[in-house]
Order: C-alpha cells, then sequence, then structure tokens
C-alpha cells in the first residue's frame, strides 16, 4: 500500500503521530479514479462527499459567468487535495464544478469513512487540522493576492502554482487571477522581458 501513494505515506509519517499499521489502514479506504480530459469529476448541484487526492493530472473548480464563459476559483495539480469546503462540510448542493484539464488520477475517500477513521486512529484529527490550516493559509494569500496589482498577482501564481503556466490554459488562469487573457499575456511579456534583464 505505502507504493501505491508514496506521497500521502511520507507526509502521514512525518507528522510521527501514526503507526505504520494505522497509515496502512487509511490508505486502504482510498480508491483510485482516473478521469480524461474534458471529463467533470463534480457537477453543479451535486453533493461534494468525498475528499480527493491528485496523483498527477490537472483538476479545476469553477463557476458559470454566463452561458459560454466560465471563471475558474481554484487550480490543483499534483500532491493536492481537493474537496468543495462548504459542500463537504455542510452536505448541501455544491455551487460550483470540478472539471479535468489534464487526464489526471485521482486518489478518492468519501467523508463516511473518513469520519470513521478519524475515530479509530485520534490522531489523524490532528494531521487534518494542520492540513486544513495550511490550505486556508494558502487560501487567505490568495485573496490577498486578488486585491493587488495584476503584476503581483501573476508573481503569486508562479510561486504556488509553478509549472501550470504552461499546462493550463490562459484564458482559465487569467479568469483565476481576476484579469483579461490579454492583460495577462501582455503581464508575462513585460516580466520575461524584465528577467532577461537581469
Amino acid at each position: 500500500m505505502r507504493k501505491r501513494i508514496p506521497y500521502i505515506y511520507n507526509l502521514f509519517d512525518s507528522f510521527g503521530v501514526l503507526s505504520t499499521t494505522e497509515i496502512e489502514q487509511i490508505l486502504s479506504q482510498f480508491e483510485l479514479k482516473i478521469y480524461q480530459k474534458g471529463a467533470l469529476v463534480l457537477d453543479f448541484g451535486e453533493m461534494n462527499d468525498k475528499l480527493y487526492f491528485i496523483e498527477s493530472g490537472i483538476l479545476r473548480e469553477f463557476s458559470m459567468k454566463d452561458q459560454d464563459q466560465t471563471i475558474t476559483h481554484w487550480l490543483m495539480a499534483e500532491n493536492d487535495f481537493q474537496y468543495v469546503a462548504d459542500s463537504f462540510l455542510e452536505e448541501k448542493p455544491s455551487t460550483v464544478a470540478i472539471d479535468v484539464l489534464e487526464k489526471v488520477k485521482l486518489w478518492v475517500i468519501s467523508k463516511e469513512k473518513l469520519n470513521k477513521l478519524y475515530l479509530e486512529c485520534p490522531q489523524l484529527n490532528f494531521i487534518g487540522r494542520i492540513l486544513l490550516e495550511q490550505n486556508t493559509i494558502k487560501y487567505e494569500t490568495f485573496i490577498t493576492a486578488l486585491r493587488q496589482k495584476k503584476e503581483e498577482r501573476l508573481k503569486w501564481f508562479y510561486k504556488y502554482h509553478k509549472g501550470l503556466i504552461n499546462r493550463v490554459a490562459l484564458k482559465y488562469i487569467a479568469t483565476y487571477l481576476n484579469m483579461t487573457p490579454q492583460a495577462l499575456s501582455r503581464i508575462r511579456t513585460k516580466m520575461a522581458k524584465a528577467e532577461r534583464k537581469k
């Protein structure tokens, strides 16, 4: 089981509060799912009752601005955990959807199984709290970045989503950073020129 999801195994092991047996018990509850590019992992109105771990590929959380335009709220890639917070925690229909931007290999666990593991392995609650805090901090830096100038938003993207700039369509990154694709292209060019002059 350790070889199946090595990142999660090593992550949980790094906290030093779970035994090898407990970690293997936790990992045994994850199911492997593979989705092709363009597939919906979660549709509007569905309840997000699963936690996803991305082994490979890219997911996008988005909403609809109109019939032809989407707004990207979050991008997730390798070694990210993903769930729609309000739907998952409050058990209500999701107001956003999750689709696949690049063929994705997911390890999935239901909320029901996760809650059972919290009871069976109490130290998992500690790990869950730490991971939630880290994710909250990352989200807060994103909200702060959106209040900054466009160039600062792109710098945030390079810092927290290194490598995605060439894997995700610019139109999705642009709405994610609350700017037009044209503005994003101009800023990328400007930053690249400044970097070459160093």
